[in-house]
């Protein structure tokens, strides 16, 4: 089974037009997430991680590279493959060095 996140169309991270509505601060604490409710927006530090993720997935594109998750079916593992844009394989990484290359650490 594998997943593939080949860009397709836009990739640039903007913000919304309108600012996101933040739910209050309480819609985030233990009783909430306890009780099963969702919060009605992402923590800040959820959006945070997102922009940098996108960041980070530019800068691999402006380097002609893109990362590629698959799960082997023999072990279950996640593997990571770093790609050229044509798709060729170019080296295989730890899911998590991926994590780190996600958070803004160079690839090499």
């Amino acid at each position: 089974m594998g997943i593939d996140l080949t860009p397709i169309g836009r990739t640039a991270f903007e913000p919304p037009a309108d600012p996101v509505r933040r739910a209050p601060a309480s819609a985030f604490d233990a009783a909430a997430i306890s009780s099963g409710e969702v919060p009605a927006a992402p923590p800040p530090e959820v959006l945070d991680a997102i922009g940098a993720a996108a960041r980070a997935a530019e800068e691999l594109h402006a380097q002609g590279r893109e990362l590629r998750f698959d799960v082997d079916d023999a072990s279950g593992h996640v593997t990571v493959q770093v790609c050229d844009l044509d798709g060729d394989v170019l080296r295989t990484i730890p899911p998590s060095r991926a994590l780190d290359v996600a958070t803004g650490s160079p690839l090499d």
